[in-house]
């Protein structure tokens, strides 16, 4: 059996449970990393250490951002889950049942794949080369990859056809960046998706041409956007104004180039789709056409263009779309549909929190512009608005809140009726996927079962209905999952999180109930987590901002309301902390050094005491909430010099020695003593560095690190007054960039330090005291 190793650990098992939906869609020998083919040469022992060492993995898990759900589940289950892995007898038996298990699980994740290969088999007598990348397409929809697929056709031969030519493409950089621009602004205020630049003036695809009006709103937004104060949500829009500018206002041959990009965008988005769906049947039935109309329009396209684009797409496959004929040299006649159009909506009442003249400003620039539909403006009013009541990082978590206040909400288009389906089972189709866009995926599940009883011998009813069927329950198990998170969250009072998993649910599953039936419903939970986060941002308005003591009681009073509230964290992680009084240091009879020290003025310090080792460098003694800590590692000698900083919530004081003295410069700048567990923290360890990347092991349990950097000397802790830069890295950012990023301006050579952090209840973050021996690099270039 191999090594138990955390982070891979994580990636391989922990990432599969939560995928698959939990630990119901797992087993015991999976969950304990056991491999079953070595059950039969494993005793006892051996099983015994690996249960105890997965399980001490899962406690250290708790607080981790992604898996803490997972894990709390996993450590309430663990006795149910050990109990027939300790014994070799019961162990054989759940072996054996596993396996089973293990292979029926695998029959039906290959079951949709396999069909669809049998039907080109006997279509075609081989698996077209063509049709291979459709293959892979329909294998993700049951969790396979594209390994995977390959791997079972390997069974059967693949014949060799001319690949279709590759679509022309309309300034491909340029379509990344904005899409990524869209995509952040949609995150940083929430609401109607903002999927085109058209969209963001409030237009659609149809009014592209409309010089006048286009330039009315762009003027309009970047008057409200010049109102927003300094923050990420006023660089995006410039940027994105930029983009209006140079593609939208000038017309002509620029608003061409940029509709054409949009088509383009959403026909790489749908062509993935259409050749799944039309894989097996080569041709796109009317249930699935409609859905896929119903994504173009949702990328940013008018009807007439997505029936256009689904066309084109269907011809492209060589493949006709049920009901219509594919695109000819004549005209097709372009079906009437009332265009996309904003319209002002009743506002919400108790959960908007937009004040009067972010309101007054939003009317008074929709009426000077003639736009009063451009949903953002009445985002850049939300921005100011929260800006003038109480911070850039409030502001931003209840922009959703305030764009409802202002009232402006997008129509959908009104559907266009049918004939009537020959098939029984595509009215049902259709309704599943009506609800699951209406974010009912419960009453999606009741039409997914009426089409599955409508199916019966239809092969095309079968394949169409069961990657629905999937869906659903991706989606169920999702909610399941954000429910566990939402309940969590508001019983530890971290509101902004447990907003997340609520907001989720009412965007996504807003028919699945609370898992606990004598719980509070969704609605009430959201209105519970809204108040609270009010009252936080209310009395973080209140707080004074002096006299220091005061203040730092007020923020400390938001915690206990809000526990993750964020501008609370930021504002008291810039308040000084005293330092200690005077610091003495004598020694007891039996050798020991007892160090005392007057309190800070600080309330509710954390002090650390450190000692002046023989070549200058400081080393931790310990840490402390009293005034005195003993040191039983100096018995012999004269009496050391000790030195006592004062801390609160990650922020440090000044030091105070116990020789009266202010730490001389070269011993900060000396290397520090080598402390394996640095605060008693899990370390980093096999530093490196690799195209302006810091490589090194993320420690088990750890949420963040610090980095700190110096030029002339290793920095002696993350305290270090001589460092030149310093900045945080999350475990999620790591795992995105492969690595954490050096800044552009990092001064080469320089010596690095990465000491871990840890955070509070409070949400505060403490950093631990030094760094350890394998957690230190010296950059040459």
């Amino acid at each position: 059996m191999h090594a138990f190793d955390p982070n891979d650990y994580r990636k391989r098992v922990l990432a599969a449970v939560e995928r698959r939906g939990g630990i119901d869609h797992s087993d015991a020998f999976e969950l304990y990393d056991i491999p079953l083919d070595d059950v039969g040469g494993l005793g006892d022992a051996e099983v015994r250490a690996r249960i105890e060492e997965v399980w001490g993995f899962w406690q250290k898990q708790r607080d981790h951002p992604k898996y803490r759900v997972l894990a709390g589940l996993l450590v309430d289950e663990h006795a149910q889950l050990s109990a027939p892995l300790l014994d070799s007898g019961l162990r054989r038996i759940e072996a054996e049942r596993v396996k089973h298990l293990r292979a029926r699980r695998d029959s039906e994740r290959y079951e949709m794949l396999d069909s669809a290969i049998e039907r080109l088999v006997q279509r075609h007598g081989g698996i077209p080369a063509g049709k291979v990348p459709g293959l892979e397409d329909i294998g993700k929809l049951s969790g396979l990859d594209s390994a995977e697929v390959r791997a079972r056709l390997r069974r059967h031969r693949v014949l060799d056809e001319a690949a279709a030519p590759a679509p022309a493409r309309v300034s491909v950089q340029r379509r990344q960046q904005i899409r990524k621009l869209l995509a952040e602004y949609d995150r940083l205020l929430p609401g109607d998706p903002v999927p085109t630049l058209l969209a963001l003036l409030g237009l659609d695809f149809t009014k592209a041409r409309q010089s006048s009006e286009i330039h009315l709103r762009a003027e309009a937004l970047r008057a409200r956007t010049r109102e927003l104060p300094p923050g990420r949500v006023r660089v995006v829009l410039d940027e994105l104004l930029v983009h209006v500018s140079d593609l939208l206002e000038p017309g002509g041959s620029a608003i061409d180039a940029y509709l054409q990009a949009i088509v383009d965008d959403v026909t790489d988005l749908l062509r993935p789709k259409v050749r799944a769906a039309v894989l097996v049947e080569d041709r796109l039935v009317e249930g699935d056409h409609d859905f896929l109309i119903g994504e173009a329009i949702t990328a940013g396209l008018d009807r007439p263009a997505a029936e256009r684009v689904i066309l084109a797409l269907a011809d492209e496959l060589g493949t006709t779309v049920e009901g219509a004929e594919p695109p000819s040299g004549s005209a097709r006649p372009e079906p009437v549909a009332p265009p996309i159009s904003y319209t002002r909506t009743p506002a919400p009442d108790s959960t908007s929190r937009t004040n009067g003249p972010a309101r007054k400003g939003a009317d008074t620039t929709a009426g000077q512009s003639a736009s009063a539909s451009s949903r953002e403006t009445s985002r850049a009013d939300a921005g100011a608005g929260q800006a003038g009541s109480g911070g850039s990082g409030s502001g931003d978590r209840n922009s959703s809140d305030s764009g409802a206040a202002a009232g402006y909400r997008r129509s959908q288009p009104v559907p266009q009726t049918s004939a009537p389906s020959a098939r029984p089972w595509e009215e049902s189709l259709k309704a599943a996927r009506a609800a699951l866009r209406a974010g009912h995926p419960r009453a999606a599940a009741a039409h997914v079962a009426e089409a599955q009883r409508s199916v019966g011998g239809d092969s095309l009813g079968t394949t169409s209905v069961r990657p629905i069927a999937e869906l659903v329950e991706r989606v169920l198990a999702e909610a399941a999952v954000r429910w566990r998170g939402a309940r969590s969250g508001c019983a530890a009072k971290r509101y902004v999180e447990a907003l997340d998993h609520l907001e989720y649910l009412q965007r996504s599953a807003s028919d699945v109930p609370n898992p606990e039936t004598a719980g509070p419903t969704l609605d009430e939970l959201t209105t519970r987590a809204r108040t609270a986060l009010a009252e936080a941002d209310r009395m973080f308005e209140a707080a004074p901002a002096a006299p220091v003591a005061d203040r730092m009681r007020a923020l400390r009073a938001v915690f206990e309301v809000c526990a993750d509230h964020a501008d609370a964290a930021a504002a008291l992680s810039v308040l000084p902390v005293d330092a200690p009084g005077q610091v003495t240091a004598n020694r007891k009879p039996d050798g020991t050094v007892v160090i005392a020290w007057s309190p800070s003025t600080t309330e509710q310090a954390e002090y650390r005491v450190t000692r002046l080792q023989q070549d200058g460098s400081w080393r931790v003694v310990g840490r402390t909430r009293g005034t005195a800590l003993e040191d039983g590692a100096a018995m012999v000698g004269p009496v050391p010099v000790y030195g006592v900083v004062a801390s609160v919530s990650g922020r440090a004081s000044e030091v105070t020695r116990s020789d009266g003295q202010a730490r001389p410069q070269e011993a900060t700048a000396a290397a520090p003593a080598e402390d394996p567990t640095p605060s008693g923290m899990p370390t980093v360890r096999d530093l490196a560095e690799h195209d302006g990347l810091l490589l090194f092991e993320w420690p088990t349990g750890i949420t963040e690190v610090m980095v700190v950097a110096r030029t002339d000397a290793p920095p002696a802790d993350p305290d270090d007054t001589r460092a030149d830069r310093k900045w945080k890295v999350t475990n999620t950012r790591y795992q995105i960039d492969g690595g954490a990023k050096l800044p552009l301006g990092l001064p080469r050579p320089c010596h690095l330090g990465v000491a871990s952090c840890r955070r509070e209840a409070s949400g505060a973050l403490t950093v631990a005291a030094g760094f350890a021996p394998g957690a230190r690099i010296r950059l040459d270039r």
